[in-house]
């Protein structure tokens, strides 16, 4: 396989088409993982022909670039309207009970975003690929975390301006500390639920006791 250093120029085409291909290389490269795909069964998922696939992505790396791009831009789409528009202005957080709602929401629907999903299945196949092509990680992290921690930072140091949150300056001074701090540990969490468990009542208590666990630390004193 060759170097995926960078995506393979991608010929203006028709936008079902390439949705169509985009959909059918994320079942899959999810299925038979990056090696085992064929550009024959994505193309027959697709409906296309095999130059279609081609003239839209190039080559067999250009399309999993593609996917892994489109896949974390859907996930960070909805992060950022999470955080744009559904969390609440910090003027009207005055109650403690508010801010740790808003916070158990917005933690709640990024690690569904993140830690669950098709998401979390590719994560994994560009981890296998980048033991080989360590650019991959690099281009995985630019792509997700890179956009989204700095404005999930940004939200919480509004937080802290308006007194709602207590950190300190060390802290304060760490790039998307804060961020990581009120989702990595939960998102990891949650992914030790195991499967004779219920799901959905362990994802809640998860997400709670890690929105809970982050206010101890930072809640205003």
């Amino acid at each position: 396989m060759r170097v995926m250093t960078a995506t393979a120029p991608e010929l203006q085409g028709n936008p079902r088409k390439r949705r169509a291909i985009l959909e059918a290389a994320t079942t899959v490269f999810l299925r038979e993982g990056f090696s085992r795909a064929s550009i024959d069964a994505i193309a027959a998922g697709a409906k296309v022909s095999k130059q279609t696939v081609y003239n839209h992505f190039g080559d067999k790396n250009g399309l999993f670039m593609a996917v892994t791009d489109a896949v974390q831009d859907e996930a960070v789409a909805r992060i950022m309207e999470l955080m744009d528009t559904a969390f609440p202005d910090p003027a009207a957080l005055t109650d403690p009970a508010d801010l740790r709602q808003a916070l158990i929401d917005l933690t709640r629907e990024w690690i569904r975003a993140v830690h669950t999903g098709r998401l979390v299945d590719l994560r994994k196949l560009v981890d296998s690929e980048a033991e080989h092509h360590p650019d991959l990680r690099q281009r995985w992290f630019s792509n997700g975390p890179g956009r989204t921690y700095p404005r999930l930072n940004r939200l919480l140091t509004e937080l802290v301006r308006a007194g709602l949150l207590d950190v300190p300056a060390d802290v304060m001074a760490a790039p998307d500390l804060l961020a990581h701090q009120l989702t990595a540990t939960t998102g990891t969490d949650i992914r030790h639920i195991g499967p004779d468990m219920d799901f959905e009542a362990e994802f809640d208590k998860r997400v709670t006791r890690g929105v809970d666990f982050f206010l101890r630390a930072y809640g205003p004193r």
